[in-house]
């Protein structure tokens, strides 16, 4: 019996294995894609500056291709991590399960594209400019492009990564992890962090901290919905 699951054991961890290397020679290969649109995404992301951000040298943009590459290849691959991740778990799934849960893996995508752009649109904007106003009477600033995608960066990825909260919250349900009932009882605990992190991520006033806490609290009752229809649609199978 122990060199059974010995066995099984050793198939598990090959099969991830797998699953690990081609996901990524996936990201390397998304990587190197993004790379040739760097230029344009740039252009993109700094279309509202009138002029050119400054360099400090030939470090900063290499830099900058880098950085802006990754997060390309990073957004490309989370849908094909998924995917993986549910080719991996799909022998131990019913087959409702399997195909409930691969319905989920576009709903990543678009989630964390979603993220970014509320974060870049609107979060940073308006961070950048209360930001920039309290030094405008005592320094003299100069917004380099490496400071500024940083700032970016810094500021629209930890929204994708929140965004994605409806996704795993069904996910969790789909595994019998999570129920509504859980969410519903420790929503006040919710609601508190999802304040802390809009305090955090934006500057040190009433409309600013409402504009990003009042979507990450709907954010939250999205995904007590989302819990209730994958549990109750679990409970009918």
């Amino acid at each position: 019996m122990a060199k059974i699951d010995e066995q099984t054991l050793v198939e598990h961890l090959s099969e991830f294995r797998k699953r690990l290397i081609i996901t990524i020679i996936f990201f390397i290969a998304a990587f190197l894609v993004s790379l040739l649109f760097c230029s344009d995404i740039y252009k993109l992301l700094t279309a509202s500056f009138k002029q050119k951000l400054t360099v400090l040298g030939p470090n900063d943009i290499l830099s900058i291709y880098l950085m802006l590459a990754g997060i390309c290849a990073f957004s490309l691959t989370l849908p094909f991590t998924s995917y993986q991740l549910w080719a991996f778990i799909r022998p131990a799934l019913k087959e409702k399960e399997a195909k409930a849960i691969l319905s989920y893996v576009p709903a990543t995508f678009i989630l964390f594209v979603t993220g970014l752009s509320f974060g870049f649109f609107v979060v940073t904007p308006a961070l950048l400019n209360v930001l920039l106003s309290f030094g405008n009477d005592l320094f003299n600033i100069q917004l380099t492009a490496n400071n500024y995608l940083t700032f970016v960066l810094h500021t629209s990825l930890p929204l994708a990564v929140i965004f994605e909260l409806p996704v795993a919250v069904a996910f969790l349900t789909s595994l019998h992890i999570l129920t509504p009932q859980y969410l519903i009882k420790n929503r006040r605990y919710g609601y508190f962090i999802l304040l802390v992190v809009a305090v955090v991520l934006t500057p040190a006033d009433f409309i600013s901290d409402l504009t990003m806490a009042a979507p990450l609290i709907l954010l939250y009752e999205v995904s007590i919905s989302v819990c209730k229809y994958v549990y109750k649609r679990r409970r009918n199978d």
